[in-house]
This record gives C-alpha cells, structure tokens and sequence, in this order.
C-alpha cells in the first residue's frame, strides 16, 4: 500500500482540486453573508453596544447622508463580517489544498496552529470589542465636550440683560458626536478585523523560530527594531489618531514577548 507522502498528482489534477476548493470556500463566505444578513438586527446591536458602552447607555444617532448609504453600508457590513465567520471554513479548504504538496510531518507541524490561531483570532476580536472600542470612543466623545465650551455671553450687559446665545443644558456639552452610520460601522469592523489578525503575532514569532527562518538571539537582539515596525503597522491600520495606534501596537508588542517566551520554552 502506497504511503500518503508518495501520492503524485498531475497539473491539471491540481488546478481542478484548487477550483473545486475555491468554489467551496467562496460558497462558505455567501452562506455567511446570508446568515449575518438575516439577523442584522442583531449585528447591528452587537457592533453599536461599544458605544453604548463609551456614552454609559446613552448612544447618539447614527446617520446617513445619501438616499442609498443606508443599505450599502448594510451589504458591505454583511460582506466583511460574513467573510469573518466564514474564515475557520475557509482555512479549512485552504488547508485541504495544501495538505496535499506536504509531507505528513508537515501536515501535523501545521494543523497545530490551527487550533491556536482561530483562538487568537476571537480573543483580538474581543479585545477590541470588550476593552478598546468602549475606551477609544469614549475618549474621543468626553474630549470633544470638554475641549469645546459654549460661546461666551460677553456682551448680554451692553443689551439690557438679555442674553444673545442660550446656553446648552448642564451635561450636555456645547458640541455633540454626529456620527455617520457608514464611517462607525467601518471603524468598528475594519478595526475588529486587525485586532484579529494583530492577535497571530505569537503564532507567527513560533512558527518563524521552529522553521528556521529566524532564530530567538536576533528577535531579541532585533526588539527596538521590531517595535518600530509594529508602530508603523499600527499607525497603518487604526484611525490617524495615536490613542487607536498605542491600543493596537501595545498588545502586539506584549504578543510578540509572549511568542518569543513560548518559542524558548519549546
């Protein structure tokens, strides 16, 4: 009996196995745009509950400004957050294609960090979610109401008492978040979505250690210069606001410690 690492297989045997992993990959991301579109409602309470969170149960309205922006920012929220939940199937058929070129030592190497990765993956998503979402919004809300007071009433004396703007009531604050519907729900997704993949910083530091491809002494040797570069990537993916980069960059750092910690230890 032939062993599995003996398997040959033709070019046009692989061209038809990656079309066939392809179509099942692209279905898996239809049926996930399908599902987030039947309960969008709840998706909807899901991405707002940070700032609900941020405004301590009291979230401004969220508005759109073309007749249209409404339902396309819907389909494209589907899309990117139905391509998410997809993504375990997806690797899976992506993982089923490239079994095949490697040998079964390979194969094991790589179906154990799978598991890990899916991991990470939920727990960035959640990070953000749960800690810096709430943060970064509510930071942004409290600095606009307390760096911007309501026009002074200097010259109510010269007019015989009467006051020439009414003042906003008590905890208000004199400018208020107006908030798109399409540029939150981008934030908040696009944002999700690299926490999530900021999270595989430790399965990349381990699997770049065990290849070969670097050894421990230079990452050590090399972390001012690796910080840089997460600062940079940070800077690259969050809002052009340094509040959103620390939130980024600082997990990642602490990942990239936590991988080269798991790569002496292994």
């Amino acid at each position: 009996m032939p062993n599995d690492d003996d398997v040959k297989m033709t070019l046009g045997e692989h061209v038809e196995q990656l079309r066939r992993h392809l179509l099942r990959a692209l279905a898996g991301v239809a049926g996930g745009v399908v599902v987030c579109f039947i309960f969008r409602r709840v998706l909807f309470q899901i991405l707002t509950w940070p700032l609900s969170v941020a405004t301590g149960g009291d979230p401004p309205n969220l508005y759109y400004l073309a007749p249209a922006e409404a339902f396309t920012t819907l389909i494209r929220l589907c899309m990117i957050v139905g391509a998410i939940l997809a993504g375990p199937y997806v690797l899976w058929e992506t993982w089923q294609f490239v079994a095949v070129g490697l040998y079964r030592r390979e194969r094991r190497t790589v179906l154990r960090y799978l598991g890990p990765s899916i991991g990470l993956f939920i727990g960035g998503v959640a990070f953000f979610f749960v800690i810096v979402a709430p943060l970064v919004l509510r930071f942004f809300i409290l600095f606009a109401e307390g760096n911007f007071p309501a026009p002074p009433n200097w010259w109510a004396g010269w007019l015989g008492g009467r006051a020439v703007t009414t003042a906003p009531a008590a905890g208000t604050g004199f400018v208020r978040p107006c908030m798109r519907l399409s540029e939150y729900l981008h934030f908040v997704s696009v944002l999700s979505l690299s926490f999530g993949l900021a999270f595989q910083t430790p399965l990349v530091v381990l699997f770049g250690v065990r290849s070969g491809i670097v050894t421990i002494e230079a990452l050590r040797r090399f972390r001012r210069h690796v910080f840089l570069v997460i600062m940079l990537i940070s800077a690259f993916i969050t809002p052009p606001d340094w509040l959103s980069m620390v939130a980024m960059s600082v997990p990642m750092y602490l990942l990239y410690e936590a991988g080269l910690f798991v790569a002496r230890k292994r």
